[in-house]
């Protein structure tokens, strides 16, 4: 069985659709059992992190946890980066285990593809929390920032996908937002937010989504490959 916790309204069925593309399945009784559990009353996670009050949504990311563990899981999934700087709480409140997606992007981008140097889009919450830098670091994987100017730009874009906008002027701006990375000798840009991948309707060769690293480790676990 794979299970997974996913919050943001878009997220359960944009990662499941990710689960049943991956799963080798013929028939029905092939796939994958599945429980989600959304839960939108989790404080902001971005907020929580910039006002230095991690509190707010640890307590609820662990009583998530024990949720989808008293339901049967075997074990978690996330779909949401942020959330990932609890990843040892969330851990800490559970006895099944839970899938670290920022570690398994890391070492898909230097074990499988023997990339040395990537750029990072995320929330403000994730690139101030050091989500992505620290294990990105450890692997000796070299990982790029935006400035300032750009992070607003980043988060802007973010806030108007969360809205439901998916606009030509979004798109736009994300690839000016990507030269200025390439400028920087990045050889990808890592969609370090759950809502950034929404914007295309297929996969880019410029960008890693971090749910399809998670989404094959996840039906790899689940059907012990």
């Amino acid at each position: 069985m794979v299970f997974w916790e996913g919050w943001d309204r878009k997220q359960p069925s944009f990662f499941y659709q990710k689960i049943i593309k991956l799963t080798p399945a013929q028939k029905d009784q092939d796939h994958i059992a599945t429980l989600i559990y959304s839960n939108p009353k989790i404080p902001d996670r971005t907020q929580s992190i910039l006002n230095n009050q991690p509190e707010k949504a640890a307590s609820s990311l662990e009583q998530s946890a024990r949720i989808l563990e008293a339901g049967g899981a075997s074990f978690i999934v996330i779909p949401c980066n942020t959330a990932h700087f609890w990843i040892d709480q969330i851990r800490q409140a559970v006895t099944i285990p839970v899938l670290d997606m920022i570690e398994e992007t890391a070492l898909y981008l230097i074990q499988d593809i023997g990339l040395t140097k990537v750029g990072l889009l995320a929330t403000l919450g994730t690139i101030r929390a050091n989500v992505y830098q620290e294990k990105c670091e450890k692997l000796s994987l070299e990982i790029i920032t935006p400035t300032d100017e750009i992070q607003q730009q980043v988060m802007n874009v973010i806030l108007e996908i969360k809205k439901g906008n998916k606009g030509e002027t979004l798109q736009e701006q994300i690839v000016r937002i990507r030269e200025s990375f390439q400028e920087k000798g990045i050889q990808k840009l890592i969609l370090g937010c759950t809502e950034l991948p929404l914007l295309f309707d297929k996969q880019t060769e410029w960008a890693i989504d971090p749910m399809d690293v998670l989404a094959k480790a996840a039906v790899k676990k689940a059907l012990n490959l």
